[in-house]
């Protein structure tokens, strides 16, 4: 890709950004190509639709995401703060747009289909769950690492990461200290029921 090509590209992206983090209203492509100060044409040789640069986006903060993940040289709880704390920041600077804009389908299933933008949360996530389910000495239950997944996206939600910071007014570190909490909290009362339930 050219440099002016790069640049468009970038520009769009961040024109999808301030456009979903700002409107609820249906945003088409035109629309963040007018915000990108780039003429509708060119947009449309970038992206197909304006969900099509709302994903390059997604893509995008999930790829920063990972990339801090693998590089993580601490291993166990230190990890898991790690990368959690990583995420609450990145969120808190540059998600806004993700609030927005929701699949109608679960967490579980497109995790299981790969869906792109999971890929990389899943890469980022990986290490961090697999040594949490060794710590509570759980990894031997089929499936866990799956439902911590489960578990981890429900608690980091964007909307949920924003709400703690403009509700209760806490600072990123709170929101992760909690946060890394309630999901070491949730994953042990999970695996715990699993043990328990009947067949």
């Amino acid at each position: 890709m050219r440099r002016d090509q790069r640049l468009n590209n970038a520009k769009l992206i961040q024109a999808a950004a301030e456009l979903f983090e700002r409107c609820e209203q249906p945003i088409s492509l035109a629309d963040i190509a007018r915000q990108a100060d780039v003429s509708v044409a060119t947009a449309y040789r970038h992206f197909e639709s304006a969900d099509d640069a709302l994903s390059a986006y997604r893509r995008d903060i999930v790829s920063k995401f990972r990339d801090h993940s693998l590089e993580q040289p601490s291993n166990g709880l230190a990890l898991l703060e790690s990368v959690c704390g990583f995420w609450v920041d990145l969120i808190l600077a540059e998600g806004a747009a993700l609030v927005h804009r929701r699949s109608s389908e679960g967490f579980l299933a497109r995790y299981k289909a790969d869906e792109p933008y999971l890929e990389g949360q899943a890469e980022a996530l990986a290490r961090p769950i697999r040594e949490l389910v060794m710590i509570l000495g759980v990894g031997e239950l089929v499936g866990v690492e799956d439902e911590a997944a489960f578990l981890w996206n429900v608690l980091f939600d964007p909307r949920e990461i924003f709400d703690l910071r403009d509700t209760l007014a806490l600072s990123p570190t709170q929101i992760t200290h909690r946060l890394v909490s309630a999901f070491r909290g949730a994953l042990l009362g999970w695996t715990t029921a699993r043990l328990t339930e009947p067949a």
